[in-house]
């Protein structure tokens, strides 16, 4: 049986609340890896981000809407930002037809895919994105590949607070092992910008991927210049948070 596991509602708006405060104005996606809409508390959570100008961004499989137009409606009105995930089409000809119903039933919201294969058929379009923490898979259009040198900017571009409260440090770090500390001990602010946080991110900039075991088996691509520490000259506005995800 599944376990149903999810931040408190007041939290969740203490944190948007201190998000506002600290001047953030970017994305914001409720979910974890998992269906956003299976919470009910959603569309109210979407709605307080846009009160606070921020940009709710809803990722999803689509099917709690495929038959559910009264939902669809609301995501319209609170949602501009949309991905839908297709992951039964068998041809191309399934592909297109998936893409213009979603297009067709969403429209007006900036709608973007991604999408993988069902079965390992090199013939057919993926769009695979490769993960530190699971095996190989391989109907992925991206091998797992790993940079122990690849410089790395991903940390630096988005917060990620888990249910339980845990700051982690990107989308790989699902156990949340590199200590960060939690929204029930500390604020945001005193959580993005720690010495321990920083440190990472210089040194993740600086492609020194081999310092940290996850990121030195981590296959995502390197991202961002690759600087000497010595080059290094971050100001508090360089790390400024550029998108919240409440997972």
């Amino acid at each position: 049986m599944a376990t149903l596991k999810q931040m408190a509602t007041d939290k969740v708006i203490d944190l948007l609340d201190q998000a506002s405060q600290l001047k953030f104005r970017g994305l914001v996606a409720f979910h974890f890896f998992s269906e956003p809409l299976l919470d009910k508390r959603n569309i109210f959570f979407a709605n307080a981000a846009r009160e606070r100008r921020m940009k709710p961004l809803l990722h999803t499989n689509g099917d709690a809407l495929s038959k559910n137009h009264m939902l669809c409606e609301q995501i319209k009105q609170v949602y501009d930002y949309v991905v839908v995930g297709l992951y039964d089409y068998t041809n191309v000809e399934e592909l297109t037809a998936a893409k213009a119903y979603w297009k067709n039933l969403l429209c007006g919201v900036d709608l973007k895919f991604i999408y993988i294969r069902p079965v390992d058929d090199r013939k057919l379009p993926s769009v695979g994105i490769p993960r530190a923490l699971v095996p190989t898979d391989n109907r992925a259009a991206i091998p797992d590949l790993i940079y122990k040198n690849g410089p790395c900017n991903r940390p630096l571009l988005r917060m990620l607070i888990r249910y339980d409260g845990a700051f982690c440090l990107c989308c790989e770090d699902l156990h949340a092992q590199f200590g960060l500390g939690s929204v029930y001990e500390s604020s945001l602010d005193e959580l993005w910008y720690s010495d321990r946080h920083v440190r990472i991110i210089r040194d993740l900039l600086a492609g020194h991927r081999a310092s940290y075991r996850l990121c030195e088996r981590c296959p995502l691509t390197p991202t961002g210049p690759a600087l000497g520490p010595e080059r290094i000259e971050l100001s508090r506005r360089d790390y400024q948070i550029r998108s919240v995800k409440l997972i």
